[in-house]
């Protein structure tokens, strides 16, 4: 199994589409009538928790081919955050890691960055560590990101399993998925913009028992 590295579509997850929120999808196919602005985002966010650690209680993809991005926190080290995604023979497998422009994740060597296993519907695990680092601004949201581990293959048929796991406490996204159409997620639910940004200006270790 091997990654190319790419340089990724930037994740313009609602300014794009110009939407002014996203909700009452969870765990159903997103269709017009169920948006509230009516119009898809790029990237459909979901947040993590501390309950979706390991393959049992993932959010699950049931196409992993549909973008999504997933938002979670490494309360304390050694913790793990778990998705999977289904994706057919030929399907290409999208993931990028990113972490918010934010202390203190902008203070952590890209050796300690939350580290993204792979394993294959067949066993095989690839861990996919930090080999980028590119920094960009999200208007819609006046949120900043830096991306630092990006990559694309070819997908056998079956689930993919992905834990991120941390060496230390640190906030991260999970973007999976490069065709921005309607998608569903099984386990989980489609999260509110206010939520984002809730994630994003709450610190590690700041609700641990969220």
């Amino acid at each position: 199994m091997k990654f190319d590295l790419t340089i990724p579509r930037r994740l313009g997850w609602w300014a794009r589409a110009g939407i002014a929120g996203i909700g009452g999808l969870a765990a159903t196919v997103a269709t017009a009538g169920d948006m509230r602005a009516g119009i898809l985002a790029a990237h459909l966010p979901v947040v993590l928790t501390a309950i979706n650690k390991d393959a049992l209680t993932a959010p699950k993809l049931p196409d992993g081919k549909v973008s999504f991005a997933f938002y979670g926190v490494i309360d304390e080290a050694g913790e793990t955050r778990t998705v999977q995604a289904d994706l057919d023979e030929d399907d290409v497998l999208y993931v990028e890691m990113l972490i918010p422009k934010l202390p203190p994740e902008t203070d952590i060597p890209p050796e300690k960055l939350p580290e993204l296993a792979l394993v294959s519907p067949t066993g095989e695990r690839q861990v996919f560590t930090a080999n980028r680092s590119e920094t960009f601004d999200e208007p819609y949201t006046n949120t900043s990101y830096i991306s630092y581990s990006v990559g694309r293959m070819s997908a056998e048929p079956g689930t993919y399993t992905m834990e991120i796991t941390g060496a230390v406490p640190a906030r991260f996204v999970l973007a999976v998925g490069e065709e921005e159409r309607p998608g569903e997620v099984v386990k989980g639910h489609i999260a509110e913009i206010s939520d984002v940004h809730e994630w994003y200006k709450t610190p590690p270790g700041a609700d641990a028992n969220k």
